[in-house]
């Protein structure tokens, strides 16, 4: 009898631990897939310009919803160019200008964006002495709107990173001075700040995307 059972486990063992391996095979291919192609965007990544940072920044804002895992690429590049909380500075400041002209019209930016992601859970971004001034063109001018945008990344769904809170601070005027910050509450991994200014006038719409 014990011949018999042990003539029809022997198999069984055997299919078991084929299974067993494949599924760990499979696991650890996956595992090094996932690796290599993160190794590949990261290359891919690194030569962007401070233009095209904020340009994916917003992409991510726009194309993805609260909570919603990012792809593996955008993953990288949130981990590669968003800010991370810092045990060394709480509260972080950033100056940023820019301006553009079009059609005679000519709109500067400046001033200083701020953040603090340091605490657990109660956070806060904004902006402080953020000028905006329309310096040529200005009879041209029917709308100049200053918004100052922060998103918030952390883990979501089964251990990706996503967006856990969005926020804007804004003001419209052809001359205006924003100096404001919003608190807000969310666990973060990684956040960014960034300012546009949305100029309409009698020749189209342009934008200023101030570094």
């Amino acid at each position: 009898m014990l011949k018999k059972f042990l003539v029809l486990a022997t198999p069984l063992v055997l299919i078991l631990g084929f299974t067993f391996n494949s599924v760990v095979n499979a696991a650890s291919s996956d595992q090094t897939t996932v690796k290599d192609e993160k190794q590949v965007y990261k290359e891919e990544l690194k030569k962007l310009t401070k233009y095209e940072i904020i340009d994916n920044f917003e992409r991510i804002h726009e194309e993805y919803n609260m909570e919603e895992p990012f792809s593996l690429k955008d993953q990288n590049f949130v981990e590669m160019y968003a800010k991370k909380p810092s045990l060394i500075t709480s509260y972080a400041s950033k100056t940023i200008s820019g301006s553009k002209t079009s059609n005679g019209v000519t709109v500067k930016v400046s001033g200083t964006l701020k953040d603090d992601i340091q605490n657990i859970i109660n956070q806060s971004f904004g902006a402080s002495n953020l000028k905006t001034s329309t310096t040529a063109g200005a009879s041209k001018v029917s709308s100049v709107k200053t918004v100052v945008y922060h998103d918030a990344y952390g883990l979501v769904g089964s251990g990706g990173i996503g967006k856990v809170y969005s926020g804007s601070l804004s003001t419209s005027g052809k001359n205006t001075t924003l100096s404001s910050t919003k608190k807000y509450t969310a666990v973060v991994a990684y956040a960014s700040t960034w300012c546009t200014v949305t100029v309409k006038h009698s020749g189209g719409t342009f934008t200023v995307n101030p570094k």
